[in-house]
């Protein structure tokens, strides 16, 4: 990406400033804003993120009342911590949220475009990789459970598994739904008719 391009893709960002207003609140803002980011402020740590932020900047100075390692679940953006000083508890806090760059005060404008730029690429790594792996769990999730349907009825109908696996894909076909869909329905099923089978007769009458 050119230098004119990856401007005009910082531009478009909603940028969030989560820090007390005092002047190093207004020295980031400015910077961000020089740059050609939108920005607006906040304090204190919001029970939610802002739904429309992109990047958020954070103080992280041991004291925040709202945990935000409850709100890495919800966050949708990037998210750089602002620290003052280093110590166990603020290091803690940094990984607990998941934060994806630190810039250190008091602020400086050098390394705010890098910050930025490196933070957000990550963030879209990150979030593209955490697709990858749940599309991963759940195709592994449904062959497991085509598999334990074919087993079943391969053992249930007496014929082999490779037999079983087709009459599960010809229903699955017929009733134009995922093969998934139809082995859960089938184990379903069996589960509800072994169910019947176990119950003492006396319970029905």
């Amino acid at each position: 990406m050119s230098g004119e391009a990856l401007i005009r893709e910082l531009r478009k960002l909603q940028i969030w400033v989560v820090h007390p207003q005092d002047l190093a609140c207004d020295e980031l803002v400015r910077h961000l804003k020089r740059i050609g980011c939108q920005v607006n402020t906040k304090w204190p740590v919001p029970e939610d993120w802002p739904a429309e932020a992109d990047v958020v900047f954070c103080l992280f100075n041991g004291r925040v009342a709202t945990s935000t390692s409850a709100l890495k679940k919800e966050r949708e953006c990037t998210l750089i911590g602002i620290i003052e000083y280093e110590s166990p508890t603020i290091v803690r806090e940094l990984l607990d949220a998941d934060a994806q760059a630190i810039i250190a005060k008091p602020i400086h404008p050098f390394g705010i475009l890098s910050t930025l730029t490196v933070a957000s690429s990550r963030y879209r790594f990150e979030r593209r990789q955490s697709s990858k792996i749940a599309k991963l769990e759940e195709t592994l999730r449904s062959r497991r459970v085509v598999n334990n349907a074919v087993r079943h009825m391969a053992a249930e109908r007496s014929i082999t598994e490779e037999e079983a696996y087709q009459i599960i894909r010809r229903w699955s076909l017929e009733q134009r739904v995922s093969m998934t869909k139809t082995a859960d329905h089938f184990l379903a099923t069996t589960a509800g008719k072994n169910q019947d089978l176990g119950k003492d007769p006396k319970e029905d009458t």
